[in-house]
């Protein structure tokens, strides 16, 4: 087995233990589609893809048309949706692979039709309505002519309505949720007075899986909680106090080595800038991981990493390829000893809601800027 320097684990177990967790609260007619956008939250695309399929997961939606195609040639009958933005020019990639891909205005539904007529092919799209999150999404007012389009373009399959929640994850005022609920479920309405009622009907994300069954409808997409973390701290209390199982096990643990360690006296200054000083004399390891990995830069001198069970904390500014950490309380550590990053080591635990808290970010940001070229290990 090859010995990385930096390296990314995936826990299979606990990924199929968050997969049964969340299909436990559907019924048995809601499909499950997992969400592997920016390389599976920073996990890796096809690592995660093969547990979820082994676990029984038979769709999944990427935001790229490049991830579809490569989860086509794995899983030939999957359901594969493309959540994101695709160019006019890869349509026909789309269509050749049977790809889904999500669509919200005239241009898209055109260029489909002409593409699926082209090859004599009926054309599978996913319609996204805007409810309220002013992102991608076909406007109320236009909902009238999208459908007199759909009806003239008989190339194109409505395999799909779609919308996103902005702010489910605010459990104490679910009243703006409850609002773009409301409005999507009258342009499902209105659809279906026209004809149009496609087999997945989806807006439920993380939150909403847990939190409001009631938006499952016919398929539902799981992102941050099919990896073990909670959408919000919000969320997470309200399933405590509410008292009932949902138990997210975080999959990912995020590992280097120890490059160097170094007694230096008290007083001597670490890093670029001379920003931080030992404040007593004390051993420093230098770590081969810096932002290129995407170890963020905001850690420098308050980030901590884990060897043997103990705290480390970041001495001076994250390099490049490089950082320093203060190793004077560790036992007898040595060159190429494992370190821990983010996961769990011992009784210590330093989670991707940490290192947000630290950088005045998101975990989702966390774990999707981690070096995709890192190696995924699959334990």
């Amino acid at each position: 087995m090859q010995v990385n320097r930096t390296w990314v684990e995936i826990n299979a177990r606990a990924l199929t233990s968050n997969i049964q967790t969340l299909t436990s609260l559907l019924d048995n007619d809601v499909k499950f589609c997992a969400v592997l956008k920016a390389n599976a939250y920073g996990h890796g695309l096809t690592e995660v893809a093969s547990i979820a399929r082994e676990a029984g997961v038979d769709a999944f939606a990427v935001d790229h048309i490049d991830d579809a195609i490569l989860l086509r040639e794995l899983y030939p009958s999957s359901l594969i949706l493309v959540l994101g933005f695709t160019l006019f020019d890869r349509y026909k990639d789309a269509l050749r692979h049977d790809i889904h891909l999500t669509l919200y205005d005239r241009e898209g539904i055109e260029h489909a039709h002409q593409i699926g007529k082209e090859y004599a092919q009926s054309f599978p799209i996913h319609l996204k309505i805007e409810t309220g999150t002013t992102r991608q999404g076909i406007l109320r007012e236009d909902l009238e002519d999208i459908i007199r389009l759909l009806q003239r373009s008989e190339m194109v399959e409505v395999a799909g309505i779609s919308t996103h929640f902005a702010s489910i994850e605010d459990s104490h005022n679910p009243d703006y949720a409850e609002q773009q609920f409301t409005r999507f479920q009258d342009a499902l309405n209105l659809f279906e007075q026209q004809g149009i009622s496609p087999p997945w009907k989806h807006c439920a994300c993380s939150a909403a899986i847990i939190l409001y069954p009631q938006t499952h409808l016919t398929l539902v997409r799981a992102g941050i909680s099919f990896y073990g973390i909670w959408s919000s701290e919000l969320v997470q209390n309200t399933v405590r106090t509410q008292g009932f199982s949902c138990d997210l096990q975080p999959v990912l643990t995020w590992k280097t080595r120890i490059a160097q360690i170094k007694s230096v006296p008290m007083g001597t200054p670490i890093g670029y800038g001379l920003t931080e000083v030992m404040k007593r004399s004390g051993r420093i390891a230098v770590l081969p991981v810096g932002y290129w990995d995407g170890y963020d830069r905001l850690l420098s001198s308050v980030g901590e990493v884990l060897i043997k069970g103990t705290r480390c904390k970041v001495m001076g500014r994250i390099c490049m390829n490089m950082m320093m950490v203060d190793v004077s309380q560790v036992p007898n550590p040595q060159k190429e000893d494992e370190v821990v990053l983010l996961g769990t080591d011992g009784s210590q635990r330093i989670s991707a809601s940490e290192i947000a808290q630290k950088t005045q970010t998101i975990p989702y940001e966390v774990l999707a800027r981690i070096n995709p070229l890192l190696p995924r290990i699959v334990v």
